[in-house]
């Protein structure tokens, strides 16, 4: 049986439509890879770490979303966060709170940013816009701008030495006036 040539024209046709379309420039597919990189791997929404030391709880980071990707360490957290510090969610020592920031498990080091509080068993608060908690020293600290409240009034200044549990604490450029008990 013999084929018409003109059947034969389409479907070579058709067949060089389709191998062109499924060709990329070199420089779509840099694009495309670039842009899978910056794709985060691991996504925990809705999730917490417990860190513990010898069986016993020393800390838990709980956030709305986690992630990271592959070539790094360090967590993003962000849609809120808690860090219950100094024990587990119903018996600890001071709770560290903030919109967003991240955390790098090598240097034990969380960057808390927007909206940070950290407030302690007495219901001192610190608010900041940026506060880094340090595992290993068991410390915090920021050059930011900060207001402490307490049960005898409100502190301000810009800078700030505290223990993490934010029981003693250093403004280092106080500002404004305040009533010495």
């Amino acid at each position: 049986m013999k084929t018409p040539s003109g059947f034969l024209f389409y479907l070579h046709l058709i067949f060089s439509i389709f191998f062109m379309g499924c060709v990329t420039s070199d420089d779509t597919l840099t694009e495309s890879i670039s842009e899978m990189e910056d794709i985060s791997t691991q996504v925990i929404t809705s999730g917490e770490f417990v860190y513990s030391e010898k069986g016993e709880v020393k800390n838990i980071l709980e956030a709305g979303r986690l992630e990271r990707s592959d070539d790094t360490e360090i967590w993003d957290v962000s849609a809120g966060f808690r860090l219950f510090i100094g024990g587990d969610k119903s018996n600890h020592q001071a709770i560290l709170s903030g919109g967003r920031g991240n955390y790098d498990p090598n240097s034990g080091h969380l960057i808390a940013l927007d909206d940070v509080e950290l407030v302690n068993l007495e219901g001192e608060r610190l608010n900041t816009e940026y506060l880094v908690w340090s595992h290993d020293s068991d410390k915090v600290h920021t050059d930011r701008p900060v207001s402490i409240h307490t049960s005898t009034g409100t502190l301000h200044g810009k800078g700030l030495e505290a223990d993490s549990r934010f029981e003693h604490y250093r403004i280092l450029d106080p500002t404004g006036s305040f009533n010495l008990p």
